[in-house]
Formats: structure tokens, C-alpha cells, sequence
């Protein structure tokens, strides 16, 4: 018999009533957090705790959901793949904010507000962010940010921006790590 035989002849066999719905779940559904004081917090930035479920199969994490109320349309989305030890900063958007879920590795962001007009202008937060805090971490316009892999493992995280990414008119403003304007160096 030929697989495309053996597979017709399964799903003759096969049914959707064969299939077990799911249960309801009794979950509790996480709150804007911060692993520092929220009145810390560079205006605008939101950490969001995921939900997360895990079984001997492993984990699933709710990076983006609707749930709770609209959000800004999710018009690209990227995973990055950071290698230990490996640094990116610095870097900030003019008209996207970065909305990146972190749940795996060790990382280390660092934020530098530069908006003249915020109340928050001139602060800095360090946020230890990944395998020990499973978040949302939204970044809006003109906050200065950047990211080390400080752990021995690979780290990744994913990224749904706010603005789609224009590989000819990219959103993307950089200055090398360790630059005298920034008080922070990897």
C-alpha cells in the first residue's frame, strides 16, 4: 500500500467527534509588574508578566493576546537568537515601540530615557529580564536600549513591534556600546 493509501485510509477511520475538548483552565492572570518600583520605571516602559502552562511535554508562553483589552495591531514580528556573552546596544526608534517577550536565557536590558520633554528624562533602568522573569517588555520611541546575553547558554526573545520593519527606511537609530552620552557599558 502507498503512503498516500495508508494516509487516506486513516482518515477515513478518523473522526472529529474522536477528538477530547479541552478543560477549562484555572489560571491566574498576571498584572503589569516591575522587578523594580514602578515609579522607577522610565515613563512609558510596561513590563508585563506572560502566561505561562507547562506539562511533562514542556511550556507554553501567551506572548501577545487580546484578552485584556485592544492593543496596537501586531504588523511584523522577529525572534532574535543572542549568543553568550553577545552584545547589542545601542539602539532607538523614532515611531515604533518594541514590544519584546522574553522567556528564555539570562539578559540584561538597559534603557536610557533621551526625551527632553519627559518626566523621566535622563533615567536609567537596568532590567534583569528572561529565564527568572518571563515578561513583556514594551519599549516606546526615543527610549535609548540595548541588551547582553549574560548567561553561558543561547538566549532568545521575540519582538512585535509596532511598525513594520522597512529594510530600505529603517526605523533604526544606533551608537556603538561604551559611547561617553550613554551612563551604562556592558
Amino acid at each position: 500500500m502507498s503512503l498516500q493509501e495508508q494516509t487516506h485510509d486513516y482518515a477515513a477511520r478518523l473522526r472529529l467527534e474522536d477528538f477530547v475538548p479541552d478543560q477549562p483552565k484555572s489560571i491566574a492572570f498576571p498584572k503589569q509588574i516591575s522587578p523594580i518600583d514602578a515609579n522607577e520605571l522610565i515613563e512609558g516602559v510596561a513590563l508585563h508578566l506572560l502566561i505561562t502552562g507547562s506539562d511533562h511535554r514542556g511550556m507554553l508562553h501567551e506572548l501577545v493576546t487580546t484578552r485584556d483589552g485592544e492593543i496596537e495591531p501586531i504588523v511584523h514580528a522577529y525572534q532574535v537568537v543572542a549568543e553568550p556573552g553577545s552584545i547589542r546596544a545601542w539602539v532607538y526608534h523614532r515611531r515604533q515601540s518594541d514590544r519584546l517577550c522574553l522567556t528564555n536565557g539570562t539578559l540584561k536590558w538597559v534603557l536610557y530615557d533621551i526625551r527632553p520633554d519627559s518626566p523621566t528624562y535622563g533615567r536609567l533602568n537596568v532590567l534583569d529580564l528572561g529565564d527568572n522573569l518571563q515578561c513583556r517588555l514594551t519599549i516606546p520611541p526615543y527610549v535609548i536600549h540595548g541588551v547582553k546575553n549574560c548567561g553561558d547558554q543561547i538566549a532568545t526573545f521575540v519582538n512585535f513591534p509596532t511598525d513594520v520593519y522597512l529594510h530600505d527606511r529603517p526605523d533604526k537609530y544606533r551608537l556603538p556600546n561604551g559611547h561617553p552620552g550613554i551612563p551604562y557599558v556592558f
